[in-house]
């Protein structure tokens, strides 16, 4: 384990040790769940006093990248994503490389990058990013884009079951979480002490599928679907919300397989996720399918802004 320490420093060794810890982390130079040295034995190895290395293991596992397991240490639990990009990465890779070729001091050159850096981050204002939590990585990730191009901020996707392996420091990233109302409950549990920043959103039905429902006829058969039997009935519940409660639903979805076809027997619309539309189109090209991923509505739209305003 490449880790040392050196009070000439400018950095507290505490600060030293966690940093190096957490980059090395987030470097795969331990595999998840690979156990830590003990406190006791990197102590020993860098010759620090004990509470040093358990006050940086206490602070790499309140961050999610270790757990404790008493009377057995400390393991290691990767982040989910990388908290820089492979171009980043890979700079620091070249100018380490540059230093070395140059017989420089990494550290030197670190304690001298770093206020600068400061000082231009200061010049900047970084943009504000939002994430968007839902049930299905499609329906999350349309949702995403929508609510990108809508508002003009960076939105990043994720999917609710993933959601607790994301740690503290890359949630903390995000100024506000958007989700529907069915899981707003769920979402606030998995981000304490961020509850206030979770907005939860209703969602609407396309405009062609407003238009498309509109030139149908009083009792026409529509069918719809999505790719879990949730989406299928909140799909449901929007046409109803817009109006269009004498129209006669025939509700399918891609976690029964064996429901899709009857979607295509006598329906003169079908409004259907993508994944589903694909396979729909599949086995009968000129089916009249609609695509509709669904959408936050304006209301929710002008909810994110007052609330990016107010935090402005």
């Amino acid at each position: 384990m490449d880790v040392f320490v050196n009070p000439q420093w400018e950095w507290p060794i505490h600060d030293q040790l966690f940093r190096q810890l957490k980059a090395a982390i987030e470097d795969g130079c331990w595999q998840d769940g690979e156990r830590l040295p003990s406190v006791r034995e990197l102590a020993a190895v860098l010759r620090i006093h004990r509470n040093t290395v358990v006050k940086v293991y206490a602070a790499l596992e309140e961050l999610g990248y270790v757990s404790s397991h008493s009377g057995k240490g400390f393991f290691v639990h990767p982040p989910a994503k990388k908290p820089l990009s492979h171009e980043m990465e890979q700079l620091i890779k070249e100018t380490l490389e540059r230093i070395r070729d140059l017989g420089e001091d990494p550290v030197l050159f670190a304690q001298a990058l770093l206020p600068r850096a400061m000082r231009e981050h200061a010049k900047e204002k970084p943009r504000v990013r939002l994430a968007v939590i839902e049930c299905t990585a499609e329906q999350t990730t349309l949702l995403a884009k929508d609510l990108a191009r809508a508002l003009d901020v960076d939105v990043e996707p994720i999917v609710l079951d993933a959601l607790a392996r994301w740690n503290k420091t890359d949630l903390n990233q995000f100024a506000l979480f958007v989700t529907t109302f069915q899981h707003v409950e769920e979402v606030q549990q998995a981000l304490p002490g961020r509850s206030n920043a979770v907005i939860p959103g209703l969602l609407s039905a396309h405009l062609e599928t407003i238009k498309a429902l509109q030139n149908l006829s009083r009792g026409d058969r529509v069918g719809i679907a999505c790719v879990n039997w949730e989406g299928t009935h909140r799909l449901r519940e929007m046409i109803h919300q817009a109006g269009f409660d004498d129209i006669n639903l025939v509700e399918a979805s891609l976690e029964e397989p064996q429901t899709l076809p009857r979607l295509l027997e006598n329906v003169p619309l079908i409004v259907a996720a993508t994944k589903v539309a694909e396979i729909l189109k599949a086995f009968k090209p000129d089916a009249p399918v609609i695509v509709d991923d669904r959408t936050f509505t304006e209301g929710t739209l002008r909810e994110i802004r007052s609330r990016l305003e107010q935090n402005a």
